[in-house]
């Protein structure tokens, strides 16, 4: 009975990140204070480097990064763009709304 075998539970890498991006983009569409957001952005960045993460989800992390200098300069509408794209990149490959580029046939 004690050799039972565990379940094995598998999070996605960036989880905690992409969760922040998520709440971010809803707070500053309406109209939330962007030096909470920004602040919140930051200690998600830190989270992920602080568990081992920034690695696995470089790409989204850089977004994030540009997104959190865009809101410290009071660019709000670029630091959602940013945040969208780093959104994507986070979002569970089942759940993209990516097509296949298929180069022609020469």
């Amino acid at each position: 009975m004690g050799d039972a075998p565990r379940p094995i539970v598998s999070l996605a890498p960036g989880l905690r990140l992409r969760t922040e991006v998520g709440v971010a983009l809803h707070e500053l569409s309406q109209s939330a204070d962007a030096r909470t957001v920004h602040d919140n952005l930051r200690g998600a960045l830190a989270y992920t480097a602080a568990i081992g993460e920034t690695a696995m989800v470089a790409a989204a992390a850089e977004c994030v990064r540009l997104a959190v200098s865009r809101l410290d300069a009071g660019l709000v509408s670029p630091a959602c763009a940013v945040l969208t794209e780093a959104l994507r990149i986070l979002s569970p490959a089942q759940q993209r709304d990516t097509v296949p580029v298929l180069a022609p046939v020469l």
